[in-house]
C-alpha cells in the first residue's frame, strides 16, 4: 500500500505545484494591478491639474491682452489663434512622422 501512496504522491506533485505557482501568480498579478491603477491615478490628476493651468493661464494672458489693447475680444483671438497654430504644427509634426514610419517600413519589407 505504500508503494500506492508513493505513486499517487508523485502523480499529484506536478499539481500541487502548479496550484501552488498559480496562486502565486495571482497575488503577483494582483499587486502589480494594484500599482498601475495607482501609477494610471496619479497620472490622471497632474493631467487634469495641468489641463487646468493652461486653461487658467491662458485666459489670464487673454485679459491681460484685452486690457492692454482696450479690446474686450481681441485678446481671446489672439490666444486661440495661437494655440491654432500650435495645433496645426502638432498636426503636420506627426503626419510628417508617420510618412517617415510607413516610409522606413517599405525600406524594411523591400531589404528582407
Amino acid at each position: 500500500m505504500d508503494l500506492f501512496y508513493k505513486a499517487a504522491g508523485a502523480v499529484i506533485a506536478p499539481f500541487r505545484y502548479a496550484k501552488q505557482e498559480v496562486k502565486h501568480l495571482k497575488e503577483n498579478i494582483k499587486e502589480d494591478a494594484q500599482e498601475a491603477m495607482a501609477s494610471l491615478l496619479k497620472m490622471a490628476v497632474v493631467v487634469f491639474c495641468s489641463l487646468l493651468f493652461l486653461l487658467f493661464i491662458s485666459i489670464t494672458a487673454a485679459v491681460a491682452i484685452n486690457q492692454s489693447m482696450n479690446n474686450e475680444f481681441a485678446g481671446f483671438a489672439i490666444v486661440a489663434g495661437f494655440y491654432l497654430i500650435v495645433g496645426v504644427i502638432m498636426y503636420i509634426w506627426n503626419a510628417n512622422d508617420k510618412h517617415k514610419m510607413e516610409h522606413t517600413k517599405n525600406q524594411l519589407r523591400e531589404t528582407l
